[in-house]
């Protein structure tokens, strides 16, 4: 055994076996078991969601000059006459004032040319415009496979987009109803963030291609999460002009600091306390007193929208329409309603308010809430499996080697595995959830473990005896050379055959076919673990074993 003690693999394993204790962390509290384990919504109960990206991605082929045209006189109005164009923009003439307030709320500026009108732009984004306002979407211009594309941020049929674009010398090159790469990450990494805020910790959400999105919360209710999923959180405050309209004053970009939890100013009625930066301050201020809403609240009441939906309407109070007058108000209050229904309104508008706004609205196309009373069902039933593998295994290899010096330690390097394959699952980089496909994954590792411990054994016992009388030292060299032999004959057909699973495994991995996932991702850690660690511990143990027998 001094050899097997010398054996950094064996020191490995057992360190790996005493960290996945730790992990998983195993106590018994008020007479039932509990871990630090994170189980999936199959075993732990909780709500799961399929969303699709309301976007299509389109390629268009336009006449420039046309749709350049078409651009400035939908946007500025007018009878426009192109001079020009070129990278840097376009040179036009125009029959009327060109309207600042217009252009500048898309960023724009003119200058005069030579007795002309000269506009700095692109034109990928001269398309993007003309598209956003004939569409009435949002249009991003984006490059995929070396290909100018756009992005439309709601779904556009294509008879639509023909329609628009056929005045303009256009046609439709490409049209594929989804979003792009990078928005749909986007869209995840902030949905993680609005999810995390519902105070969740077993939240996975992960892509299918660059359409769907997949969110499983365990222990989550299906309402509040498709409150937080199917909408946006476009924020806005508008108030009432002369005219009986409410106009856009400020948006969710002018807000520095949101507070951390809903509270009542009065213990009855719930909103959420937010505070402007210096631009929506000042903002808020010129646009109450140029519609005289410090004057008149009454008639100018400011109102509060969430994706559309009316959140808060009030007239200014008389203290603050007085104190607007003199100076910027940094520090609002927007209510939400009375007892839970206005504490929970209150909750998601926060959550909104301090992630920001999806890149793109997303549609539930599926949904569902598993009971947490089957979740607890499906885990006796998954422990009762795991022990009736154990246990065949037992069988089958105590009836073929009838030594138990050969089949505890086969056993033991089994559980082991198994133990330091569920201890991964908790650690911050690497874990995931424990569900129904990754447990699968476990058992089926169990199973192709004790194969390869069965070749490695098969390998060593199938030495003859040897027919010379030797000395015993010499008779131990060479003993140990021997098995050593047979143990790198073993680890070579091993190692062909991990190599084979991992690679199977891998396309599961990477593209993520929904559960799926779990199981490759158990599959390939379970064979790493026994290449790299338990195989070699257990051909160490082994060696021992019978050279001690022999001996």
């Amino acid at each position: 055994m001094n050899k097997l003690f010398k054996s950094i693999r064996f020191w490995i394993l057992i360190i790996l076996v005493i960290l996945s204790i730790f992990l998983i962390h195993p106590t018994v509290s008020d007479g039932r078991f509990k871990t630090n384990l994170n189980f999936g919504l199959d075993l732990d109960g909780g709500s799961y969601l399929r969303l699709r990206a309301d976007a299509v991605v389109i390629s268009v082929d336009l006449d420039k000059n046309l749709v350049s045209k078409a651009f400035l006189e939908e946007l500025i109005g007018g009878k426009v006459t192109i001079v020009s164009l070129d990278d840097n923009g376009i040179v036009f003439t125009i029959d009327k004032e060109v309207p600042q307030e217009i252009l500048s709320s898309y960023g724009l500026t003119v200058e005069s040319e030579d007795g002309n009108i000269r506009m700095p732009i692109s034109y990928e984004r001269i398309v993007a415009i003309y598209l956003s306002e004939m569409l009435n979407a949002e249009v991003i211009p984006i490059v995929e496979d070396n290909t100018l594309r756009y992005e439309l941020r709601k779904t556009v049929d294509r008879d639509e987009i023909e329609k628009v674009i056929q005045p303009v010398g256009g046609k439709l090159t490409y049209y594929d109803d989804r979003a792009s790469n990078s928005t749909l990450e986007q869209t995840k990494t902030m949905l993680e963030k609005k999810l995390n805020a519902l105070g969740s910790k077993d939240i996975v959400i992960r892509t299918i291609g660059n359409k769907y999105i997949l969110i499983d919360l365990a222990g989550v209710n299906l309402s509040d999460t498709e409150k937080i999923v199917s909408t946006p959180g476009v924020f806005e405050i508008r108030i009432m002009a002369d005219d009986g309209q409410y106009k856009k004053i400020l948006s969710g970009d002018d807000i520095a600091e949101v507070d951390p939890a809903p509270r009542s100013e009065d213990g009855i009625i719930w909103g959420a306390g937010f505070t402007l930066n210096e631009a929506g301050a000042s903002k808020f201020r010129n646009a109450c007193i140029r519609y005289n809403a410090v004057n008149d609240p009454e008639k100018h009441p400011i109102a509060m929208y969430l994706d559309g939906e009316l959140v808060y309407s009030a007239p200014l109070s008389p203290d603050l329409a007085s104190m607007l007058k003199d100076e910027k108000v940094y520090s609002l209050f927007a209510r939400t309603g009375i007892g839970d229904t206005g504490k929970m309104e209150a909750r998601n508008l926060i959550i909104h308010l301090s992630t920001g706004v999806l890149p793109v609205k997303l549609i539930t196309e599926t949904s569902g809430q598993v009971p947490a009373t089957l979740g607890d069902q499906f885990k006796k039933e998954i422990v009762l499996i795991i022990i009736l593998a154990i246990i065949a295994v037992s069988i089958i290899t105590g009836y073929r080697y009838k030594e138990y010096k050969i089949v505890l330690p086969m056993l033991s390097i089994s559980f082991s595995e198994v133990l330091i394959i569920v201890g991964i699952s908790k650690l911050p980089l690497i874990g995931w959830q424990l569900d129904l496909p990754s447990i699968a994954g476990i058992i089926g590792i169990i199973g192709t473990g004790i194969d390869q411990l069965i070749i490695i054994t098969d390998d060593m016992l199938s030495e003859e005896k040897d027919k010379e009388q030797q000395i015993k030292k010499k008779q131990t060299k060479r003993r140990i050379k021997t098995y050593e032999k047979r143990l790198t004959n073993a680890f070579k057909i091993i190692f062909i055959s991990a190599a084979t699973t991992s690679f199977a495994m891998l396309p599961l991995l990477v593209m993520g076919l929904g559960k799926l996932t779990g199981f490759a991702l158990t599959i390939i850690i379970g064979v790493l673990i026994g290449v790299l660690v338990t195989r070699p511990a257990y051909g160490g143990i082994l060696r021992d074993i019978m050279i001690s027998n022999k001996e």
